[in-house]
């Protein structure tokens, strides 16, 4: 029976595109910050135990149909005919429904003269992207060898699919790739989306693989990972899976992309979360960002709490935290509480930091703050000229 597709579908490939065209011709990875989520299971354990009976309101409406589209396969007129009505229809509503009618019928017998009646969206569109995703879901490595041989980005759709639908077949396909083959970016971006639908903790090993592989993009697919956990659970949940994540630079990424988002729901539970954290450049960022968003919340508990903390590297990236939100509202009180931070890069980076917002702010009063702020020429020059770069 051919498994239901659409559900897994709309929270992946957008960000597939932005990511494998993006990491391909900029190395921003923020280009996929419109991707939404459309399925959120009560926990991560139960995505990756019983991923198939995850509930969404799609699949309800296409499970009941996808059987009895295989079983009564269209001819060619047919085929042609849902093209039309795609082209022809009218408005956001009826083009959706047109085009779910194609994937309703997509099969691996006639994948290639489906594929014809969407080429007119271009490669680009969301529907391309879900076209493929589809494809390659239901017949894995024929639609990907087929993508790698046309001119339209679609490799990265379809690999993502197959992951997704059969982690283990994906993987292995990639794993017998040449090194050369493996560095194909939407080869990696299209595994990492795939299995992290599958089971995140497939995508974390994948991850982990190529940054032993010495695969400089390393770093960005775990970053991409902790997303996508993030977008499809709870960030408390979220933060127990970083968390068991092997203690390094990878955790570190996943720990770092985590925390902002968990502070902005709850500070305090951020804070009690970092605290569980063994000494890393992981637990001082999430250590920071709980401090500003609390400083946001409420900045007197917040000042309370910090200053009972003894001197330490939790501490000071806490008040750096603080300091850096505080000095939004206040500039020179956020000043006086980055200058109590102990550990002199530390402070120097609250400083300039800290010293933007109030230049920012009154620049007169800045330029004789600095005079005797304590930094060197170099990082005064830093404080004022990045104000002058925003405004050109």
């Amino acid at each position: 029976m051919k498994k239901s597709l659409l559900p897994h579908l709309f929270w992946s490939l957008i960000a597939i595109a932005a990511y494998a065209l993006g990491s391909r011709s900029s190395q921003s990875p923020e280009q996929d910050t419109t991707l939404q989520a459309q399925n959120s299971p009560s926990s991560l354990s139960s995505r990756s135990t019983n991923h198939s009976t995850t509930q969404n309101p799609l699949k309800k409406a296409t499970s009941s149909t996808s059987s009895s589209a295989q079983n009564t396969p269209l001819n060619e007129n047919e085929i042609r005919q849902l093209g039309l009505n795609l082209k022809s229809a009218k408005g956001p509503l009826a083009r959706r429904e047109a085009f779910s009618q194609i994937l309703k019928h997509l099969s691996p017998e006639n994948a290639l003269l489906m594929r014809e009646q969407i080429l007119h969206l271009g490669h680009n569109s969301q529907e391309f992207r879900e076209f493929h995703y589809a494809w390659g879901a239901l017949a894995g490595e024929n639609a990907v060898l087929n993508g790698l041989e046309t001119p339209e980005r679609d490799t990265a759709s379809t690999f993502a699919g197959w992951a997704s639908a059969s982690p283990s077949a994906a993987l292995a396909y990639f794993d017998g790739l040449s090194p050369e083959e493996k560095n194909s970016t939407r080869l990696k971006w299209g595994a990492v989306y795939g299995l992290v639908e599958a089971d995140p903790n497939l995508a974390v090993k994948f991850a982990l693989d190529q940054q032993e592989a010495g695969d400089p993009e390393s770093r960005r697919l775990i970053d991409l990972i902790a997303r996508q956990v993030l977008r499809s659970g709870e960030p408390a949940e979220a933060a127990a899976w970083a968390s068991s994540i092997p203690a390094g630079e990878m955790q570190d990424t996943a720990i770092s992309r985590i925390a902002q988002q968990y502070a902005d729901e709850d500070p305090i539970a951020t804070l009690e979360w970092a605290h569980t954290l063994p000494p890393s450049d992981g637990k001082n960022r999430a250590l920071r960002a709980s401090f500003s968003e609390w400083a946001q919340e409420n900045p007197t508990a917040a000042a309370d709490r910090l200053s009972s903390m003894s001197d330490s590297p939790e501490r000071d990236f806490a008040a750096y935290g603080f300091a850096t939100r505080v000095a939004q509202d206040d500039p020179r009180v956020g000043i006086e509480w980055a200058g109590t931070i102990r550990d002199e890069a530390t402070r120097t980076n609250a400083l300039m930091e800290t010293g933007r917002t109030f230049f920012r702010q009154d620049p007169e009063a800045a330029r004789e703050w600095l005079q005797n702020s304590g930094l060197n020429e170099e990082q005064q020059q830093r404080v004022t000229t990045r104000r002058r770069g925003r405004r050109g």
